[in-house]
């Protein structure tokens, strides 16, 4: 299996998870917990992480992390290291405690990280005895949210709050603010200008979704796995792991999501050129349905093997040598560049 991509921004923001072996504890007791946060204590000072909201659930954790210095591998290698070693220690135990690598999810600005910040803070009510489970969230997206009612509105409430292990009862003014904790930027993410004010935001921020019954989850809209953000930003953070390792299946991903559907592909060309699609595909000599492979394989992130399937009674090896038979044609032919330099600007190939 291939390690997991690390995408390395400087001054990056991201979600770092990473789970119990074998879905195993990673925390047998409260001084477990107090043990790991002391080390998450650690980060800013000895690797200069800006740690701004944590959850720590029975076998596995949640972090956001700010890295000014790009080295969150370096950094989250050596929590995690320094605590098996210190957990198998306590309880005598040897082996693995984390299951395989950490993960990791890169967080394009501000709003992201706000948003991430409520999917972690809700982490310890994502239960089914609170009608917040997986369960009751897949029935809520058919369905829709039912109204809970007051009584157990008020039972989720009291659960997040009581959560002893989480950055949440600081942001809710139960716990001081611990010196290592940033919290400027999620404190003013949801408005206000006095800090009441900020709380009272962040809280109402926070607590809507319990309330309704509906807990977003920002990962629906993950571009490639990887990258939480707009397009553009998911195709730079593309196009630096194209030159570590461009075979990957996450990058791959990433190429499928940022690439243009071929009916769009199909309809740049009928209007450039001012005849349809079939007429391109039946008429002999007709070479729209070639530098439409070109675009398509060249600039519009599609194999040659996805483009054959578009077209009925296509063989591999004939578009093999039509497009390379165009692209040979290209150099002193102005009618076929433009076509092709005018498809790459209405569908953003760049």
């Amino acid at each position: 299996m291939a390690r997991a991509l690390r995408v390395v921004v400087v001054d990056g923001w991201y979600h770092v998870t990473a789970r119990g072996n074998r879905g195993e504890p990673l925390f047998l007791n409260d001084e477990d917990r107090r043990g790991f946060l002391g080390l998450v204590s650690e980060l800013p000072e000895r690797f200069g992480l800006e740690v701004p909201a944590y959850v720590l659930m029975n076998n596995h954790y949640h972090l956001l992390v700010r890295t000014p210095q790009g080295n969150l591998s370096h950094a989250i290698r050596w929590l995690n290291v320094t605590y098996s070693v210190r957990f198998n220690g306590t309880h005598r135990q040897s082996g693995h405690v984390f299951q395989g690598r950490f993960k990791s999810l890169v967080i394009e600005d501000e709003a992201g990280v706000v948003e991430v910040a409520r999917y972690l803070h809700l982490n310890p009510v994502r239960i089914t005895g609170l009608g917040l489970g997986k369960e009751d969230q897949r029935r809520a997206k058919v369905v829709g949210c039912s109204d809970p009612g007051r009584e157990l509105v008020e039972r989720r409430l009291k659960s997040l709050g009581q959560w002893e292990w989480s950055s949440w009862r600081v942001y809710s003014g139960a716990e001081p603010v611990p010196p290592w904790l940033e919290t400027r930027t999620i404190r003013g993410g949801c408005g206000g200008r006095t800090r009441v004010e900020q709380r009272r935001a962040l809280r109402k921020f926070t607590e809507s979704p319990v309330r309704q019954g509906a807990l977003e989850c920002p990962w629906d809209r993950l571009r490639g796995g990887l990258v939480l953000g707009s397009e553009e930003f998911a195709q730079r953070v593309l196009k630096q792991l194209r030159g570590n390792r461009g075979e990957h299946t996450a990058v791959r991903r990433l190429e499928r999501e940022g690439r243009p559907a071929w009916s769009a592909l199909v309809a740049a060309a009928e209007a450039e050129l001012g005849r349809p699609w079939k007429t391109m595909l039946e008429t002999h000599g007709d070479w729209g349905r070639d530098g439409t492979m070109l675009v398509a394989v060249r600039y519009g992130r599609r194999r040659l093997v996805e483009v054959v399937r578009e077209i009925p009674g296509l063989q591999y090896a004939a578009a093999a040598q039509a497009v390379k038979r165009f692209a040979a044609a290209l150099e002193g032919n102005r009618e076929k560049s433009r076509f092709v330099a005018r498809l790459r600007v209405k569908l953003s190939l760049v």
